[in-house]
């Protein structure tokens, strides 16, 4: 038992440390996954996918890594590469960009339409050679390849043309189901907040954990999130009670909650700092999913809504 909790702790701290150095490449890997995918969700789970493999990867490594960025998006090509080419893996789902006023996300997603018609190695190839620019060798190195299957693929990408698939709608909860969580949050009620959830539910913290259980939840996020404000360079702090504020939203035909918090300083009202996703089964919550660490797809979300956001970075001060 003793040396269970000597490892997890040397294995938290070298995961913390891994975060930390890796956060100015971030952004690139969400827009390349992002790139990939077609979906902001499906994004950062491949994000966060990428980054437990290459953190578990390291131990096996002997020689330097010469070019981390290329390290990542490899694990990432690789990962998403295997996950697309499964019988039963669904194609991506188009983003709808009606409501976003940004002429940068409506040409983003126009080109995401366009590779969704391409196969996953003829899309990896587009991405990193025109959207990223790397060399056609830099590419194929990436990719685990030869040039010449590189400029094929490229070829042949650019020559195809067919209509994206839609993927199905995910188990979604009901308008009263979260309705009633959003009431629970704001009246800051914690025993109502944790009954909608059922016994065997589960909750991430994108990037940081997941617990198990109602009680587990119950103890750790949803505490924290009623009753401490983390802020940033600062020990967490009582909350005053009327924050934060949980409001219900339509996020691409999903309804997701935002979570509005009092300004900190410089910022000139309340703003977005956490977006939550939510499944369900027979009206209760299964899996919640807070995006407090995933900076951009905050950004993307909030843009969509059109409501302020102040990010958090990529983990706890």
């Amino acid at each position: 038992m003793e040396l269970s909790r000597e490892l997890a702790a040397d294995v938290q701290g070298a995961w913390h440390r891994f975060i930390e150095r890796t956060e100015p490449l971030r952004p690139n890997l969400h827009r390349y996954c992002r790139s990939l995918t077609g979906s902001v969700w499906d994004a950062e789970e491949l994000v966060q996918d990428t980054l437990l493999r290459a953190f578990a990867k390291l131990g096996e490594i002997h020689q330097e890594i010469a070019s981390p960025k290329a390290y990542l998006l490899r694990i990432a090509s690789n990962l998403w590469i295997d996950r697309v080419r499964r019988p039963e893996a669904p194609a991506a789902e188009p983003t709808t960009t009606a409501e976003d006023p940004s002429r940068v996300v409506e040409i983003r997603d126009a080109a995401r339409e366009l590779m969704s018609r391409l196969s996953p190695q003829e899309r990896a190839a587009f991405v990193l050679k025109d959207l990223f620019d790397f060399r056609v060798e830099e590419t194929a190195e990436i990719l685990g390849t030869t040039v010449g299957a590189i400029k094929s693929a490229l070829h042949r990408g650019r020559d195809k043309l067919a209509a994206p698939a839609r993927l199905p709608p995910a188990t979604r909860p009901s308008e009263a189901l979260l309705g009633r969580f959003v009431e629970a949050f704001n009246a800051h009620d914690l025993d109502r907040l944790t009954a909608l959830f059922r016994e065997d539910a589960t909750a991430e913290v994108i990037g940081m954990g997941t617990e198990f259980g109602r009680n587990a939840i119950r103890d750790s996020s949803l505490r924290f999130t009623l009753e401490v404000l983390h802020l940033a360079g600062q020990r967490p702090i009582p909350l005053a009670k009327d924050e934060p504020l949980a409001e219900r939203r339509v996020f691409q035909d999903e309804p997701i909650v935002v979570l509005w918090y009092a300004p900190r300083a410089a910022e000139p009202g309340r703003v977005v700092r956490d977006v939550l996703r939510f499944e369900a089964l027979e009206d209760g919550i299964a899996r919640l999913r807070y995006y407090y660490f995933c900076p951009e797809t905050l950004a993307e979300v909030t843009g969509v809504l059109g409501v302020p956001l102040a990010t958090n970075g990529y983990r706890y001060p």
